[in-house]
């Protein structure tokens, strides 16, 4: 869908040929020449442009601009018909970005006569600079001679040189209406949409099949095979040819793969991937939407897991935490009994002095009355009383070297 204003398309009639005006915009010849008529957009006629050309007077040449109840008019492109972005693009659950987005495609112009973005003439620079370096990769149908282990660009592997021209002309529409909406396009042309999601796409060039003429080298082959065919046709060795050829043929596609989202654009008779950039957006969305959602779900497993790894480890803690407290639980019950049993042993003790140790001892040991001793300081009950002992009569050695 574009947009136009009538009173600026009549001016724009007054010094440029309805041709020059649809190359301009980017629209199909005769349906904008329909447009025109349809929404009483006056176009002057042949001798009003060569008076023109020859600064003649072109008074009374062309029809004043009739007036309209609104100015600004819409043109619909074949690709456009019937397309409700709103609806297309629902899943992507944010209604002001599909207004921005309808605006943005509803109002992009684009001119080919325009100079490339610095972003489209840095990439164009990067193929330069590889098919510099690597002279021998070149294109031939099914294979490519020589080979570099240096990253090639994105998309000259599917791509004749003489379509090069088209890729960057196409690449430029899309980061002018990419960068118009927010979004992130890198010098290599990989496609950030929402600020983390990666959309994959890929722009080639279509093959036709064709059948194999055979070259002179292959007919030497084929002779030379007749000849030891007769000679030793058990050992004779037939060569292979293959049947047929798929040259390219001028016609490109931009595929949108990322699974399970499958889709594609392409050149028709209907028009090409100049006048398909609606399309071609409204697709971008669409598997981000796929992508996004596919990141979602990681995200939301990944949360899981780390959920139930957390869930597993606070209930092995708390199952540590209450074996600890039943370990001390015991400690302290046996040091209690055997407090206990010092006191009562204590009654027996005729030595006052060693009597008083004793009990001394025995509220150090005994929980309830937790008495810090002067030497052994506070009992730790994390400890039974062998364990806590063995401990205190460890001593480290220390040497001199």
């Amino acid at each position: 869908m574009k947009k136009f204003s009538r009173t600026k398309l009549y001016n724009e009639l007054l010094t440029n040929t309805l041709k020059d005006l649809s190359e301009k915009y980017h629209v199909n010849y005769a349906k904008f020449s329909a447009f025109c008529h349809q929404n009483n957009i006056p176009i002057p006629g042949s001798k009003y442009r060569m008076y023109l050309k020859m600064n003649r007077d072109v008074t009374g040449l062309v029809e004043p601009l009739p007036t309209a109840k609104n100015d600004i008019i819409y043109f619909e492109t074949e690709d456009d018909k019937d397309t409700d972005i709103a609806s297309e693009l629902k899943d992507l659950n944010d209604s002001q970005k599909i207004k921005q987005i309808e605006q943005v495609l509803a109002n992009f112009k684009y001119s080919s006569k325009k100079p490339l973005s610095n972003k489209v003439k840095n990439f164009k620079k990067s193929v330069k600079e590889w098919e510099e370096s690597n002279p021998g990769d070149i294109h031939t149908y099914e294979w490519y001679e020589g080979y570099s282990y240096e990253q090639k660009p994105k998309f000259m592997e599917n791509i004749s040189s003489k379509e090069m021209p088209r890729l960057y002309r196409i690449l430029d529409e899309i980061y002018l209406v990419l960068d118009q909406l927010g979004e992130e396009v890198k010098d290599d042309f990989t496609v950030i949409i929402g600020g983390k999601d990666e959309v994959p796409f890929d722009v080639l060039e279509l093959k036709d099949r064709v059948k194999h003429e055979i070259t002179k080298e292959e007919q030497k082959d084929l002779d030379e095979y007749e000849i030891d065919l007769k000679i030793r046709p058990y050992s004779a060795f037939k060569p292979r040819i293959r049947k047929y050829d798929h040259p390219y043929n001028g016609k490109l596609k931009i595929e949108f793969k990322d699974y399970p989202y499958h889709a594609y654009v392409k050149d028709t008779n209907k028009g090409q991937l100049e006048d398909k950039i609606s399309e071609i957006i409204i697709n971008f969305y669409k598997e981000y939407i796929s992508v996004r959602n596919e990141r979602l779900e990681r995200e939301y497993e990944e949360r899981k897991r780390k959920e139930e790894k957390e869930r597993k480890n606070q209930k092995a803690k708390h199952v540590n935490d209450e074996k600890t407290r039943v370990k001390k639980l015991v400690t302290e019950a046996h040091d209690y009994q055997t407090a206990m049993r010092i006191r009562k042993y204590a009654t027996a003790i005729s030595d006052e002095k060693y009597k008083e140790w004793a009990l001394q001892k025995a509220d150090w040991l005994d929980p309830t009355v937790d008495r810090d001793d002067e030497i052994l300081k506070s009992r730790d009950y994390s400890k039974d009383l062998k364990e806590y002992l063995d401990d205190l009569l460890k001593i480290e050695d220390e040497y001199d070297w």
